[in-house]
């Protein structure tokens, strides 16, 4: 549970270190009480790639909640009633992790912000089913892969003691599902009454309860990055925050 403190820890240490060493930069070449911002791209771009196989190992599997919903058919004069149960849903993987726009860190009065977006791609899921219609049962289990959904963060770095906020998370786009049955051959009809059903379900609570899990999840990471930094008692010096300022300048 390291990776989001990591990258933010090692946006701030490559800028602090990137100077030569034992090189002194005159103040005068610095003001350090001038807002900055940099492009981070290609800080980011490396750090993803670790992402996505890092999540499948520390985030998934989480296990979602059983649902009954009932549905009807009509198909000439008489009303079919029944009903579909979902259960033993998990939430099982993670093809990858991708930069969304672009990535930028904002530098003003020893504070450094982080704002970026992240595409997460291909999620997998997975739930056994089983419905009671005109004497119908039909039963199986159903895979459902959700495209992409993408978020948009907003990380704080107090650079006096290191200390690292969430100050923004945002789920801001859901891609297409791709629903698959298994288990039994379902009439056409049924299908798509099924189709349809779990769209809803996925679009309206699954994907709330992943964007809640992440919330959670991140938040935990950098609880536990603050105590570890806390505990060494590490602050910038003056030396390495007129480095950092002065590297902040020449990253354009």
């Amino acid at each position: 549970m390291k990776i989001f403190g990591v990258l933010l820890l090692v946006i701030a240490s490559v800028l602090v270190g990137a100077g030569p060493v034992g090189t002194k930069i005159d103040d005068n070449e610095v003001d350090r009480s001038a807002p900055m911002s940099a492009n981070m791209n290609n800080y980011v771009d490396i750090i993803m790639i670790q992402i996505g196989p890092w999540m499948n190992q520390n985030f998934v599997p989480i296990d979602l909640p059983d649902f009954i919903e009932g549905f009807e058919h009509r198909p000439i004069i008489i009303t079919y009633h029944g009903e579909i149960e979902l259960t033993n849903g998990v939430f099982h993987s993670i093809q990858s992790v991708v930069r969304s726009g672009t990535a930028m860190m904002h530098y003003d009065r020893k504070v450094l912000r982080v704002v970026l977006g992240a595409n997460i791609r291909q999620l997998g899921f997975t739930y056994d089913y089983s419905a009671h219609i005109m004497d119908l049962g039909p039963s199986g289990w159903v895979d459902v892969d959700i495209a992409t959904m993408t978020f948009e963060f907003e990380f704080g770095i107090d650079l006096s003691n290191f200390f690292i906020y969430l100050d923004h998370f945002q789920l801001t786009n859901i891609g297409n599902l791709n629903i698959r049955f298994r288990g039994n051959i379902l009439v056409d009809w049924l299908s798509n009454i099924f189709v349809g059903i779990i769209t809803t379900i996925f679009n309206n609570t699954i994907t709330n309860i992943v964007s809640n899990s992440l919330h959670s999840f991140i938040q935990a990471t950098l609880d536990e990055m603050n105590a570890r930094v806390q505990a060494q008692g590490r602050a910038l010096t003056e030396q390495e925050l007129t480095n950092l300022v002065y590297q902040l300048k020449h990253m354009f």
